[in-house]
């Protein structure tokens, strides 16, 4: 979840960031990557100052940051390449950048820094890159601290955008005033007067730090996780229901993929997120979360079990299993929405599941509705991701993408899959084709047809009975018949639900696009109505004309 929230303003922040390639020599995405960073930041908190002007919300007060990072570039080419893209926050100047044997020039555009080396990084080049930087990024208040890749350190992009596919090894000194408790990503192996020093000890893709003069620390350990809470006193209300949700989450996953890779697990309340955030093994929580002050019927326990398990999942994808190529966000965000999902069915139920699932359903409505051209999940990027159409298309369609695998398959092949896939892509970059491919090769089925209707064009059937039929057998059963039409596009195996008193016979078809057919049905009793797709495994235009009675 990326949106931020401010006394009643919503704006959506995207933290990371796809640009244009330039004219550079690099020609894949893995000519460049950075195998560690070592990050040595202080920062200043100021008290928090801030106005509405013209409805828009502008912040009179900065807070500063300093820092020095080093990067320890690896060439993977087998070219020479002489230029580096990074993804470098504007609030952020650059001071100085210098590495041993090399001459050093930099280029500002935005948020994109491109650095130009003489000569040229040689094919297997190992080039320590050091940054000097200072600025006043958000957010540095009193109030609450909240600071992120980007402003913290430089990270590569790649010049096709997706530089979250890079993991590295990332240890992070921060420098604070006294009495303010942060909270950053990895182990904290030093705190004291007012230095902090996280060390991820495995590699991931980014870190951030969060937290504030009024956050206190609450110590939870909960089947066997060992987790921190930073929430302000008189505010956590909810912190043992969140801790309990998490910890339950994590066990989730723990059987469903592998087992909870970082030693603890942290998580802040914070006022400027909106949903969450998620960082290996590091959760930013909405302070509504903590105190049950969402508005309407969003404090219901499944929410809140799936808002903290969507950020939890995060600790496994992109942390892990890191998103790489077209329809990366998908990977990354659709990937945890329906994990979330999953994890809300199994500890809290099929109905609760079933009211989490509605709501994704009732977002991709949205969209159908209201969009006058809806993209395809493959053509969501970071360039285009904004927006409540885009965010649509990323969480709910594409968790509910999952869902219509998942019945596609069945129960048993679709979780052994998702097994695989995150088991084999542990701490490794992944595209959409290798999901592809795991999937494939668990379930001995061809999918190309699935990921080329759902993930590269933009289909959506309607199903509807056109006319149904039933006379009693010569035995004493009961044959129906029904026309089953697809008033919408593209083609799904769907089921057709024959509903006799206290009983239902499936049977499956497949229609094509504008098209139909005929499915017929002996059962034992009488059949009271025909439905199509009774469990609701596929998406859908209209769900309101998928039942016909029998007269």
């Amino acid at each position: 979840m990326d949106k931020f929230r401010f006394t009643g303003l919503w704006v959506l922040v995207v933290c990371l960031a796809l640009f244009p390639a330039s004219a550079s020599s690099q020609a894949t995405l893995d000519d460049l990557v950075i195998r560690a960073f070592d990050i040595n930041v202080s920062i200043t908190p100021v008290p928090l100052k801030y106005e509405f002007e013209g409805g828009q919300l502008r912040f009179l007060s900065h807070g500063t940051l300093r820092g020095t990072t080093t990067a320890m570039v690896e060439v993977t080419a087998l070219s020479p390449v002489s230029t580096a893209r990074f993804f470098f926050d504007s609030d952020v100047r650059l001071t100085s950048v210098k590495a041993p044997a090399y001459q050093v020039a930099s280029d500002r555009q935005h948020d994109t820094l491109t650095l130009t080396f003489t000569p040229a990084l040689s094919p297997g080049a190992k080039v320590a890159v050091t940054f000097d930087y200072e600025g006043q990024p958000l957010y540095i208040f009193n109030e609450y601290v909240q600071v992120s890749e980007g402003s913290l350190y430089p990270l590569l992009i790649s010049p096709f955008g997706d530089f979250s596919a890079n993991l590295a090894r990332v240890k992070l000194k921060l420098t604070t005033p006294g009495g303010y408790n942060i909270a950053g990503t990895g182990k904290l192996f030093v705190s004291e007067d007012g230095v902090r020093t996280w060390d991820t000890e495995i590699p991931v893709p980014w870190v951030a730090v969060a937290g504030g003069r009024k956050h206190t620390v609450r110590d939870k350990a909960v089947g066997g996780l060992t987790m921190q809470f930073y929430v302000p006193p008189g505010e956590d209300r909810n912190l043992d229901k969140l801790a309990d949700f998490t910890a339950r989450a994590v066990g989730f996953y723990s059987d469903l993929l592998y087992p909870f890779p970082y030693s603890e697990l942290r998580a802040v309340s914070l006022f400027s997120v909106s949903g969450g955030i998620g960082y290996p093994a590091f959760l930013l929580i909405d302070d509504r979360a903590f105190r049950n002050t969402f508005t309407g019927d969003l404090n219901r326990d499944s929410f809140l079990f799936q808002l903290m398990a969507h950020e939890a999942a995060h600790s496994y994808v992109p942390s892990q299993t890191v998103p790489k190529g077209i329809a990366f966000i998908w990977l990354s965000e659709g990937f945890a929405e329906y994990l979330s999902l999953m994890a809300v069915e199994t500890s809290l139920g099929p109905d609760a599941f079933k009211r989490e699932l509605q709501e994704e359903r009732d977002k991709y409505a949205f969209v159908v509705a209201t969009a006058l051209t809806e993209p395809s999940i493959a053509s969501v990027t970071f360039a285009n991701y904004h927006g409540r159409v885009a965010k649509n298309v990323i969480y709910a369609k594409g968790s509910l993408v999952l869902h219509m695998l998942r019945g596609v398959l069945g129960d048993e092949l679709f979780k052994k899959g998702l097994a695989a896939y995150f088991s084999d892509f542990r701490g490794r970059a992944a595209r959409v084709a290798d999901f592809q491919t795991t999937m494939e090769r668990v379930s001995g089925q061809s999918l190309g047809w699935f990921f080329d209707e759902w993930i590269n064009e933009k289909v959506l059937p309607d199903y509807t009975i056109s006319r149904v039929t039933s006379l009693p057998t010569p035995d004493g059963a009961f044959q129906t018949t029904a026309t089953l039409r697809n008033l919408g596009t593209g083609q799904m195996p769907v089921e057709v639900g024959f509903v006799m008193d206290g009983d239902v016979q499936i049977q499956r078809a497949e229609v094509p696009s504008g098209g139909d057919v005929t499915v017929t049905a002996t059962t034992p009793k009488p059949v009271k109505q025909v439905e199509v797709d009774p469990k609701k495994w596929v998406i859908q235009k209209d769900y309101k004309n998928d039942v016909a009675p029998v007269r």
